[in-house]
């Protein structure tokens, strides 16, 4: 059985849930008058990001099958072959009356790839076509990993300055953005299965024994 069996996809497919985890500024005290709101007028001066330096290791769903034309079927009953990409947040902000404040940022980052159980005894000819898929596989994800990482680095170059009552809305506008470069990266490659394309080629030619 030859031609493409493909499924990639990345995080940002319709129907998911595309919201951003962000929790935002603790409400200021309470009294007779009108509470004084603590974090006013405080400017952001320092954003960390828990991804820098980025050390990441993909996680693996496994496919049983003796020959490539095994595993074809076995993937085809897979939603997808792999899977990359995240969302931004922030941790919360301790009220506070400084004048600065730093911010703390962190990605929950997805890599996810696909691993064969019957690798060790296959053919060379399948060994071949199998890693030559899996490059291609990983380099689609790892790019949807990109793809989130640059979002949230633009995003610490910009909160710098800013009051830190921008922070929570800089925040979820990370993810319409984070959706529209994974859906745009899906669309040029056909989720990966188009040929000829950076970060596509992403299909297993079964007819190899």
């Amino acid at each position: 059985m030859g031609g493409e069996k493909s499924g990639v996809l990345g995080l940002g497919r319709p129907g998911d849930d595309d919201g951003v985890r962000s929790i935002g500024d603790l409400p200021g005290p309470t009294g007779v008058d009108d509470p004084i709101p603590l974090n006013a007028g405080r400017i952001i001066t320092k954003v960390d990001r828990d991804w820098d330096p980025l050390n990441l290791s993909p996680s693996f769903d496994t496919v049983s099958g003796t020959t490539l034309a095994d595993v074809g079927q076995a993937l085809a009953s897979l939603n997808e072959w792999g899977e990359g990409g995240g969302r931004v947040w922030n941790d919360a902000v301790p009220v506070d009356t400084s004048p600065t404040v730093t911010v703390q940022l962190r990605a929950d980052i997805v890599f996810r790839l696909i691993s064969w159980d019957g690798y060790s005894s296959a053919s060379t000819a399948a060994k071949a076509e199998w890693d030559r898929m899996i490059d291609k596989l990983k380099a689609h994800e790892m790019r949807h990993v990109q793809n989130l990482l640059e979002i949230g680095n633009q995003l610490a170059k910009d909160l710098i300055g800013k009051d830190i009552d921008r922070l929570v809305g800089m925040v979820n506008a990370t993810g319409p953005r984070i959706k529209r470069a994974q859906d745009q990266l899906d669309a040029q490659t056909n989720h990966g299965k188009k040929k000829n394309v950076p970060f596509g080629d992403v299909f297993l030619d079964t007819s190899i024994p």
